[in-house]
């Protein structure tokens, strides 16, 4: 297990690095560390793994570095994310961040979950229904074509990949495997702006195309399945829409890590770390936070819908009037 944490702020008026040192010195200290204190500098060094040391450079008050972590044990890792949290209330503002999308997460554990697990209504129970229904039926070529390229085959939820793949389908109107082409689907996606003009460049090439395309199909899924907060289907609004852009990251790195068995780390922002807290609450995670939603389907889409009320997101499904 690795992981870079970056951190960055400037101590409040009435605080000292003494005072940071006493608390490194009492979340750190009895574990397997050396703590070396100098006037201006806090200096932890990790005894196990090949960590580099955690540097607290004070220079006019203000410290701005990054520890790389390596080592095998979570505890240890998660004390330094109990540090920063600790170290909050002596800096004007203090940021971490973390390249495993842990520290949001830690962060938002910390106070009482904003979803809500609620039972299905009867317009989603028909939703499940007709997921069910597909799980029931041999695929067609395509759709097998689609199944295999989606790099979420291993999911046990196989009833929301099935939903997924059928929308995606029928919003390209693909009828027969011919009809499967990487560049029309590089241009819908393209079309949504989500990554960025030019992060699709290189999505051009085949053996890149296989490998990214899981991504295309989730992203036009949630921007043609879905309205927000009551307005229009997401890829029609505007993409300054307030608290649309984090709602939709959210549910995409959420739903790849949560629903479809493909790990991503940590949350990538705060809405994404609400959803992994409710998964939490019912489901057991791995070291670094890893969790899956899995369960009957009934079970599974109460877990998405509810996830997905907080996030302002409604599924409504492919409307042919739409393609």
């Amino acid at each position: 297990m690795s992981s870079t944490i970056f951190y960055k702020g400037t101590l409040k008026d009435d605080a000292t690095p003494d005072g940071v040192y006493r608390i490194v010195s009492t979340v750190l200290g009895n574990s397997n560390t050396i703590l070396n204190y100098s006037e201006n500098m806090i200096a932890v060094q990790f005894l196990s793994g090949k960590s580099e040391p955690l540097v607290f450079q004070f220079i006019h008050r203000h410290i701005d570095g990054f520890c790389k972590w390596n080592g095998d044990n979570a505890e240890e890792f998660y004390k330094i994310l109990e540090l920063f949290y600790q170290l909050r209330p002596l800096f004007k503002r203090l940021t971490v961040d973390d390249d495993e999308g842990v520290w949001q997460e830690y962060v938002t554990q910390k106070t009482p979950c904003k979803i809500e697990l609620r039972p299905l209504s009867e317009e989603e129970k028909r939703v499940v229904g007709y997921a069910l229904s597909l799980c029931s039926e041999p695929m067609t070529e395509v759709e097998e074509l689609v199944y295999k390229k989606s790099r979420s085959i291993h999911t046990p939820n196989k009833a929301l990949l099935r939903l997924i793949i059928r929308d995606f389908i029928m919003l390209l109107n693909l009828k027969e495997p011919s009809d499967f082409k990487p560049e029309q689907i590089i241009k819908a996606a393209k079309e949504l702006n989500y990554w960025g003009d030019g992060s699709f460049r290189q999505f051009e090439r085949p053996s890149d195309f296989n490998w990214f395309f899981s991504w295309m199909l989730l992203e036009i899924w949630l921007s043609n399945a879905f309205t927000y907060k009551g307005k229009e289907i997401v890829k029609d609004l505007p993409s300054n829409t307030r608290g649309l852009k984090t709602s939709k990251e959210a549910a995409f790195e959420g739903i790849r890590s949560l629903f479809l068995n493909c790990h991503t780390g940590g949350a990538s922002n705060a809405k994404e770390a609400e959803m992994r807290r409710l998964a939490k609450k019912h489901y057991g995670s791995g070291a670094v936070g890893e969790i899956l939603v899995w369960d009957q389907p009934e079970r599974v889409f109460e877990f998405l819908f509810s996830m997905l009320d907080y996030l302002g997101l409604k599924y409504v499904g492919i409307s042919t009037e739409r393609q």
